[in-house]
């Protein structure tokens, strides 16, 4: 009987320290667990905080958190007052081609509503104010509805005031124009600041 004992002694101890190798394991196992879950929620929070800043960046460049277009009424605009609100300005225009330039990737833009009284005619007028460069490379695209119209300053007709004419219209109904600018990348010399005034003029009656 003495002689079973030991024997007897080894099992246990075998059992006990087996139950602990088990409890070790499913500690492991447990953490291991733990540990990617961390990890997966550590890679999610960074994913989401990049595309909230990527699109708070987005939003601010491209001003969709202006909250409406400039309103232009074509019957009070006919009054040629030159210290009206109408007035709007695109500073510091960038190089570019002309696909970015004329697309919303170029957020040097401005917009304006222009209604008024029917068959109105009306003018887009570019005036610049602070530019070095010659117009031939400063480039402009027109969008209304879905009609995009495109050329550069030099090559469009200039009014008595210095104004230059970059599109005629006529008031049919409420019309949304979006006219973007931008510099020719064939333009070699150095980029310096620069400043350009947009009028919506009354049009010459036909």
């Amino acid at each position: 009987m003495y002689k079973d004992k030991p024997f007897v002694n080894i099992i246990i101890e075998g059992d006990i320290a087996m139950g602990k190798k088990k409890r070790t394991r499913k500690l492991n196992k447990k953490q291991r667990k733990q540990k990617q879950q961390l990890y997966k929620n550590i890679v999610i929070s960074t994913l989401m905080l990049l595309l909230v800043l990527g699109i708070s960046y987005l939003i601010f460049e491209t001003d969709l958190l202006q909250p409406s277009v400039n309103e232009v009424t074509a019957s009070y605009i006919s009054f040629n007052n030159k210290d009206t609100t109408d007035v709007i300005k695109i500073n510091n225009i960038k190089k570019m081609s002309n696909d970015i330039g004329k697309s919303i990737v170029n957020t040097k833009h401005s917009q304006l509503l222009v209604s008024g009284e029917q068959n109105s005619n009306y003018q887009l007028v570019v005036y610049p104010m602070v530019n070095d460069i010659d117009l031939e490379y400063i480039n402009y695209a027109v969008t209304i509805g879905h009609n995009t119209y495109t050329g550069n300053l030099a090559t469009r007709d200039v009014n008595s005031d210095e104004g230059i004419v970059v599109y005629n219209g006529k008031v049919n109904e409420a019309k949304k124009i979006t006219i973007r600018m931008w510099i020719s990348k064939e333009y070699e010399g150095e980029v310096n600041n620069n400043s350009f005034k947009i009028r919506i003029n009354p049009g010459q009656e036909s």
